[in-house]
């Protein structure tokens, strides 16, 4: 079955949607300042048994201009709507960094279109470090230089790898959905910077919750998911060993093997139920 790409319109937000696969849908909310195709390293690994449907966020891609008062709730309300165009009721999510801040918004807004969570490389809340680099990048961006895209590929080649190795070439598909506007940049670190999920809100979660985090993530922190873990009733963690922040496509096969795993173990649930 090869991949259908097609848009989704609502009145308040149009994007390009990418579905691949056979099986439990699988919604994949992407991280800031790459879209839809930066899952498709994972996707290959999934479709033989999961119908897998990225989108790009508003900002990216074939979806709806940002503005600088984007907000994490703004982009839960998006994917939503995703959810609710495929009409299919519940069906699992998953998010990675920026896409898991919107992920856990969503489980928290809309449980009935949550069948499942799963939270890759991502915080709910980013500690002083790394809103201090998303600042740098904004600085950087008042200096006026044009190659916004450039820029996100550098930054994710110096500071999103494990230990495995610097990305020395990060796939195409990424690089090719990472140029977009200034505009459209500075409202996805606003609603970065912006985000805070208490434990009282996140222990609103009620899908059964799937935390995954890189050991050498400096993004998301090890201890961002510790307390995801302790806030999401129920919630399991699983730590990957020399994983740094975007192992989804770095080692797409390991990562792939334990989302299809943590799927697959809530249909089967459903079903006996």
């Amino acid at each position: 079955m090869r991949p259908i790409v097609r848009t989704v319109s609502t009145p308040a937000f149009t994007t390009e949607i990418r579905e691949h696969g056979e099986g439990p849908t699988l919604v994949l909310i992407q991280g800031g300042g790459t879209g839809k195709n930066a899952w498709n390293a994972l996707v290959d690994r999934l479709a033989p048994r999961v119908r897998c449907v990225a989108f790009d966020n508003r900002g990216v891609g074939g979806a709806s201009h940002a503005d600088e008062s984007l907000t994490i709730e703004d982009l839960a309300r998006d994917a939503a709507s995703v959810i609710e165009a495929l009409g299919e009721g519940a069906v699992h999510v998953a998010g990675v960094s920026l896409g898991g801040f919107i992920a856990m918004r969503l489980a928290a807004m809309r449980p009935d279109l949550v069948s499942s969570l799963t939270l890759h490389a991502t915080a709910a809340k980013l500690d002083e470090r790394t809103i201090q680099q998303g600042d740098f990048r904004r600085r950087i961006m008042d200096l006026g230089l044009p190659d916004t895209g450039g820029m996100i590929r550098e930054y994710l080649r110096a500071w999103a790898a494990g230990s495995r190795g610097l990305l020395a070439d990060l796939p195409a598909d990424v690089v090719s959905h990472s140029e977009f506007s200034r505009q459209n940049y500075l409202g996805h670190l606003n609603a970065i910077r912006g985000h805070d999920m208490g434990a009282h809100e996140l222990g609103r979660i009620t899908a059964p919750t799937l935390i995954t985090a890189g050991a050498e993530d400096i993004l998301c922190s090890l201890e961002n998911a510790r307390f995801l873990h302790r806030s999401i009733p129920g919630s399991q963690l699983v730590i990957l060993e020399r994983a740094g922040h975007v192992y989804y496509f770095e080692e797409p096969v390991l990562t792939g093997a334990v989302q299809e795993g943590w799927i697959m173990q809530h249909v089967d649930a459903s079903a006996s139920a």
